[in-house]
């Protein structure tokens, strides 16, 4: 009897609320006062009628049954637990007898039982991919909202879930309906224990991949594979590869993906397509692209080849899908979209943001993509609903700025991820100091704190807005099937804002014709170039997506400024890009149709004058490998075409980093046509 009165006592409203509801609780009050109700035998369990319903009251009083066909706590039991509190419990608060020790209250046995839940049971209730992203909430200050009464209710709002905590803790309710403990109900014991510091959120980390891989010698098999055929391929050149290479590489690219080596699977597509485009003799093809995706692409099979410990070879593999993070919330303004067609089998529409958040100092612009993949299926998907919880096609991304809760990002790549919400604040105004911040005047500060960390970010964009003084020339090149915008800033430094000819590009030529046009017959205007930069042959290169002349900029007042280039760069940029070119004609005319020995050794002594003893090293081994292939009747480039796989690793590697300096240098270069143009 006492352990039942005990339990009447801390059954209150909030414990009947959390074990049942709102709505069965206030039921019962009022059947408590015209229901029918007789009690039974009353010892460690109450037997209670309640009109035609037969409830026994139990310890604890979760456990309680009822003869009604409810499968939960009822409305009757809850009656006849309100109706036994009222005959049982003293009427008023009688004065505490003398005992040893007090008894716990409800609070301090809950309190109790979550301090000594483990962690490492919450983790795994939680599963890895849950865990890490409530991991990541916590870490940016999103944490679930939390009420302590007689029980623990805890709100994770971005889910709809709301969890009940009661003692015992296998009695606790969430309302996803998932069998219990789910993974709402971990995640609030969790919250409890950080809110109370039973737990520092720093001793905790997030699961990382077991099963990294999972067939290593299937991994080594295929590097072996993808090997030989590209060892082949550099061995005959292009000018004798057959029509059916490229369905070798995409079988490459098949081998790839089932032996899970996505990065992989990526270059050899690449390769296939641009082999395509090579036997078809597209304006599009480029040796020098090829050449330097194969390079790529024997660098990695060499390395998986050579690697033993399986969480390299998962970093070397590279991911099937991107990894994103949660971050701060962000504000977003739409700024362009543009057609995306890529050579590795991708199609679809790139959307771009300025980021008006404070982490719009490292992130300055944000992308979302809607890219769907071409090579499974002849017929093209169509275009995808908006994410975030938007309603319409991707293409209500352009018409309002937004606010985003719980965004989730890897690089400058916004994640469709069903948690993230989106709030539209107003239409679409780029005429605002958020956009101004991003507007580049000045020429050399752009390549200067673009290109600070290397010539392109992990997405393969360089993403710039500037706003040239005016525009020198403007024209067609029929010989390279691109138009070219040479425009000037203020301090008189000159960049090419250029876009290649392509069939999924086409629009962008009448734009770019007449903002030449017009720049020219009007050099007051002022056009504001949204683009993509990206360094070559040591010049900076501005592809248009978005131009804008209705941008209010405040123009510059430049001061004076004087430039001393250094002559060092322009020299070993040239020397490494000469020798990348003797590397490219070997590939293509085939490494065992290459007998200029003499240039290798002419370049050999030239690095070693200049102090460029490892590369002049490298290139003495490979034409004494060439020699050596002279005296025998064995037709094995192997060691040849790995030594030109390492020359060509040291050759990008100094040509980009002396690339941004000759970009500088290149600022206040004049060509021909522009300075007729400019007369």
């Amino acid at each position: 009897m006492d352990e039942l009165k005990k339990a009447l006592a801390d059954a209150d409203d909030d414990y009947l609320t959390a074990i049942s509801n709102k709505g069965v609780v206030k039921r019962a009050h009022k059947d408590l006062e015209t229901a029918s109700i007789t009690t039974g035998f009353i010892c460690d369990t109450a037997d209670v009628m309640v009109d035609q319903a037969q409830c026994v009251i139990k310890v604890p009083v979760a456990e309680s049954v009822c003869s009604c066909p409810s499968r939960t706590i009822c409305r009757h039991i809850v009656t006849a637990v309100l109706f036994l509190r009222q005959e049982l419990l003293p009427k008023e608060p009688q004065p505490p007898a003398a005992a040893p020790e007090k008894p716990l209250s409800r609070q301090e046995k809950l309190a109790e039982e979550l301090t000594g839940y483990p962690v490492e049971d919450l983790v795994r209730v939680m599963k890895k991919k849950y865990y890490n992203t409530f991991l990541e909430k916590v870490r940016v200050g999103i944490i679930p909202l939390m009420e302590e009464l007689s029980s623990i209710t805890v709100d994770i709002p971005e889910e709809r879930v709301t969890v009940k905590l009661l003692t015992p803790l296998r009695y606790s309710s969430c309302t996803c309906g998932g069998a219990m403990p789910c993974k709402h109900v971990a995640a609030a014991i969790l919250t409890w224990k950080l809110r109370h510091g039973i737990v520092d959120l720093n001793s905790l980390a997030p699961v990382r991949e077991t099963a990294v891989v999972s067939d290593t010698d299937k991994l080594h098999h295929c590097a072996g594979l993808c090997l030989a055929f590209l060892e082949q391929l550099l061995t005959d050149g292009l000018v004798r590869t057959s029509e059916d290479a490229a369905e070798y590489s995409e079988t490459n690219a098949l081998l790839c993906h089932h032996a899970e080596c996505p990065e992989g699977e990526r270059l050899f597509r690449e390769i296939g397509n641009r082999l395509k485009a090579y036997t078809a003799h597209s304006p599009e093809f480029s040796a020098h692209r090829l050449f330097d995706t194969m390079m790529y692409a024997h660098q990695l099979m060499t390395s998986i080849l050579q690697e033993t410990d399986s969480k390299k070879l998962k970093e070397l593999s590279g991911d099937f899908k991107s990894s994103y993070q949660i971050t701060d919330e962000l504000e977003l303004v739409p700024v362009a979209k543009r057609k995306f067609s890529s050579i590795t089998g991708y199609e679809g529409d790139i959307y771009y943001f300025v980021n008006k958040s404070p982490s719009g100092r490292a992130l300055p612009y944000l992308t979302y993509s809607d890219i769907r993949p071409t090579y499974y299926s002849s017929r093209r998907s169509k275009k995808s609903n908006a994410p975030w919880g938007l309603y319409g096609l991707c293409d209500v991304l352009m018409y309002y700025e937004m606010r985003l809760t719980l965004p989730k990002l890897s690089g400058i790549k916004l994640s469709s991820s069903g948690e993230t919400q989106a709030v539209q604040l107003r239409k679409t105004k780029l005429d605002q100091k958020a956009v101004y911040e991003k507007v580049y005047t000045d020429f050399r500060k752009l390549i200067e704190e673009s290109f600070r960390h290397g010539t392109d970010d992990e997405e393969g964009e360089t993403l710039v807005m500037l706003m040239p003084e005016r525009c020198i020339h403007s024209g067609f090149s029929e010989i390279h099937q691109t138009h070219t915008i040479v425009a000037e800033d203020a301090y008189g430094q000159r960049l090419k804002i250029q876009a290649r000819y392509h069939s999924k590009s086409r629009d962008q030529f009448p734009q770019l014709a007449m903002v030449g046009k017009r720049m020219i017959e009007n050099p007051g205007a002022s056009y504001v170039i949204f683009g993509n930069a990206w360094l070559e042959g040591g010049e900076c290169h501005i592809y248009p997506i978005a131009i804008f002349d209705d941008l209010c900029v405040p123009r510059p007042q430049p001061q004076p400024r004087k430039i001393s280039p250094d002559p060092a760069y322009p020299y070993f940029s040239g020397l490494f890009r000469e020798i990348n070119e003797m590397l490219c004609d070997m590939v293509q005319c085939g490494v065992h149709s290459f007998d200029l020995y003499g240039q290798i050794d002419d370049y050999s002594k030239e690095c070693e004058r200049s102090g460029l003893t490892v590369l002049s090293g490298s290139l003495h081994e490979l034409s004494e490998a060439f020699k050596a292939g002279n005296h025998t009747c064995r037709q094995d480039y192997t060691a040849v075409i790995r030594s030109v796989s390492r020359i060509y690793a040291y050759l990008q590697a100094g040509i980009r980093k002396t690339d941004i300096q000759c970009a500088i240098n290149r600022l206040f270069e004049r060509e021909e046509n522009e300075n007729e143009s400019a007369r």
